[in-house]
This record gives structure tokens, C-alpha cells and sequence, in this order.
């Protein structure tokens, strides 16, 4: 077996070849060609281990593995990622083990690339004002894939450490795009074209009236039933888009915890690879657009597959 390490992930896997991958395996899995269970949680005293396992055919792609992942809340303390993963992969004709590739740059990189992705899709003004809200790795990881593909006119960060933004904005400080940290949230979304939350909240970060007529919402951050980073009523205004509607059906918090606050159904508008398909129209009607992700097995098991092809070429 090989061992594939995250600085050759990071050279092959560039921001703009992650677009293009999770787009086309996104639609594959609204096609019926790439598919996986949702994932599989085991509850630690101190985080949690999930197991995603998942089968790809993307063009003339093809895959079969598991992203092995854990989060750990506590880690930031020690400074160590609250994240750590790995991606298992086996030849899909044989289930022979080829190669075990780090993920953590796999899940940045596919994260805010479906977010990029959805943000192109389902955005009324996708080159707008984009707010970034939490300047952690997933911030840090959304800024650079909006920048990559050119989508921002102007940026606003918010964190709750302001060192994290101030590290973030001397990031993008050569981007030639203005760039402004902003002390309060409601600084940061109030007129925002684009809302990425990537936060570490339980709770919602602002109120729904904050929210600009025709904004679109990539809300990242939390992934558990448990937790959540939008407001129920800006919930109930949206549009609602998912990676996975049986995912979101158990660990959406946002979408969850509303309906319980609210005490009525929410619809989801649709998957997100279904509307790349062409198999479901972008909802107009409702205020708001809001892409709740929370990440699944075929994008990893893609992006560790393109990574294991590409140093096959290579060599």
C-alpha cells in the first residue's frame, strides 16, 4: 500500500481541480453513479470518530474507499486540529488495498469547494460582498477557494479571535480584492451577497432581519444535530439546499433545532448535485438561498482517488 502524505495532496489537489471534481461528482451521485451511507458515528468522551464509507465513478474515475475521520472540539486548546483523516482506498475490481491518503487537506479543500460550487449554482449575486464568518481552518480554507475561482468584490471577516482574522486578512492582502475585519457579526453579514459561516457555534451567530434580501448562505460549521450556526427563521425564509438529504434528516442542526424551535416541517429544496444535473430548478421564491453542508463520503473518496491517478500519471 502507498501512503500519500498532505503536501502532495495539496500540490495536485488545487482549489481549481477540487471545483471541478466535486461538481462533476455531485452530479455523478445524482446520476446514480456514485453513492455511500451516511456516516457512521462512534461518541467519544473527548469528540467523536465517524467512518464514511462510499463508491465513485466521476467520468472515467473510479474509486472505492472510506474517509476515517475524527474531531476532537478540544484540540484547539493544545493547538492541534479539532479534525484529523485519513482516506482508505482499494481497487474497485479487485477490493485489493491500494493506499491510505491524508485528509485534512482533502476535506478543506472538497468542503470549500462545494461551497464555491454551490455559491455558483445557487447564488443570485455569487460575485458580490462575501462575509466570512469564523477564520479558522475552514475559513482560511473558504477565503482562498472564493478567491481562487473570483467571486468576492469586497470581503468582511469576523471571528471571535481576532488574531485569526488578522493572520487570515495578511493571507489575502495581496488579492487585490478590499478586505475589511469587522468587529460584530451583524457588521459583516448586514449587506453580504455571500455568508460563509465556518464557526465552531451551538447556537446562531445573528438574527434572521440581518440577512440582505436575495443573499445565498453556505453554512459549514456545524455538523452535528446538536448544533447549529443559523437562526430558525432565517430557516424558515430559505431556500434550503443540501449535499445529502438523508444526511441532513439526522445531523443538520441548523435544520433540525429549527423545526423543533419552530415546531413545523422544513423542506429542503433539493440536493445539490441534483440541481447541477438539471434535475431540479433553482428555487427563486423564497428570500433567501441556503446551502447547509455537511460533507459525504464520495467527496473524499473522489478527491483521494483524482490524487492517487494524477502521481499514477506522474510516474
Amino acid at each position: 500500500m502507498q501512503f500519500v502524505d498532505e503536501d502532495t495532496v495539496a500540490r495536485i489537489l488545487t482549489p481549481a481541480i477540487a471545483r471541478d471534481l466535486m461538481r462533476a461528482t455531485l452530479m455523478s451521485a445524482a446520476r446514480g453513479t456514485s453513492h455511500g451511507p451516511v456516516r457512521n458515528v462512534i461518541a467519544l468522551e473527548a469528540g467523536w470518530f465517524g467512518t464514511m464509507p462510499a463508491t465513485i465513478a466521476v467520468g472515467g474515475l473510479g474509486g472505492l474507499g472510506a474517509k476515517l475521520v475524527t474531531a476532537f472540539p478540544a484540540n484547539g486548546a493544545a493547538g492541534l486540529p479539532s479534525h484529523h483523516a485519513a482516506i482508505v482506498l482499494f481497487a474497485p475490481d479487485t477490493g485489493a488495498p491500494l493506499a491510505v491518503v491524508a485528509g485534512e487537506t482533502i476535506t478543506e479543500r472538497r468542503t470549500a469547494a462545494v461551497s464555491v460550487v454551490a455559491t455558483e449554482k445557487l447564488a443570485t449575486r455569487p460575485r458580490g460582498r462575501l462575509a466570512v464568518l469564523g477564520c479558522g481552518v475552514q475559513g482560511r480554507a473558504h477565503l482562498h477557494a472564493f478567491l481562487d475561482a473570483g467571486f468576492p468584490s469586497s470581503i468582511a471577516l469576523w471571528s471571535r479571535t481576532r488574531a485569526h482574522a488578522e493572520a487570515l486578512a495578511c493571507e489575502a492582502a495581496d488579492a487585490g480584492v478590499a478586505l475589511e475585519i469587522v468587529h460584530r457579526v451583524s457588521d459583516a453579514v448586514s449587506g453580504a451577497d455571500v455568508v460563509v459561516t465556518a464557526t465552531a457555534a451551538t447556537d446562531p451567530l445573528f438574527a434572521a432581519h440581518e440577512v440582505a434580501d436575495g443573499a445565498h448562505v453556505n453554512a459549514v460549521g456545524a455538523c452535528a444535530a446538536s448544533r447549529r450556526e443559523l437562526p430558525a427563521a432565517l430557516m424558515a425564509e430559505g431556500a434550503i439546499y443540501v449535499d445529502s438529504a438523508e444526511a441532513a434528516r439526522i445531523e443538520a442542526g441548523d435544520l433540525l433545532l429549527a423545526e423543533r424551535e419552530l415546531g413545523t416541517p422544513l423542506a429542503i429544496a433539493g440536493e445539490l448535485g441534483a440541481v447541477l444535473a438539471g434535475q431540479k430548478a433553482r428555487d427563486r421564491a423564497h428570500r433567501v438561498s441556503i446551502f447547509k453542508s455537511l460533507g459525504i463520503g464520495i467527496e473524499d473518496v473522489a478527491c483521494a482517488a483524482y490524487v492517487l491517478h494524477a502521481l499514477a500519471v506522474e510516474r
